[in-house]
């Protein structure tokens, strides 16, 4: 039985029968879920100057401590996860299906470490110097949570363009 025209294994389907499965289709929800996916890279820009020493977090709020190298790192990693979100709207679906996966691991690095400066700092980090104020705790709380949700929107449009890839071939 075709999935397209529901026609019996000789071939004979209905007549309006495609017209009327074209329109019973789920449109795509692509926009969305790139939306969901990408929505976390504003909050990557900081997240990665902490990680990288860009400044750093204790108890009297943000310290600027990094140099020279600390800032290169900081401002490739925001440039490469801006790439990648980019990517998402590429016309060629390899490439796009390529980004999506480098994002997920991009993001999954990034909940990581938003993890675990939280913890880090609300134990107040190895020496006991690192308190960091509420607002950090649970600004770094919601930076996790948005990769997790960016993280589901990544692979929902994983699942929505392989489908897509598997229907057009």
């Amino acid at each position: 039985m075709s999935a397209i025209t529901r026609a019996n294994p000789a071939g004979v389907s209905w007549p309006g029968e495609e017209k009327l499965l074209e329109a019973q289709a789920p449109l795509p929800r692509r926009g969305l879920w790139r939306l969901l996916a990408a929505s976390p890279l504003p909050l990557l820009v900081p997240l990665w100057a902490l990680w990288r020493d860009v400044y750093m977090l204790d108890a009297e709020g943000l310290q600027r401590v990094g140099g020279a190298q600390a800032i290169a790192e900081w401002v490739l990693l925001s440039l490469a996860s801006a790439a990648l979100v980019a990517s998402f709207w590429l016309a060629e679906r390899s490439i796009r299906v390529l980004g999506y996966t480098l994002h997920a691991l991009l993001l999954s690095v990034a909940f990581g470490v938003a993890g675990v400066l939280g913890v880090m700092h609300a134990f107040g980090g190895p020496d006991g110097n690192l308190a960091a104020p509420a607002w950090a705790l649970v600004a770094l709380s919601f930076v996790a949570a948005s990769c997790v949700a960016g993280l589901l929107a990544t692979a929902a449009l994983i699942v929505e363009d392989v489908r897509a890839g598997e229907e057009a071939g």
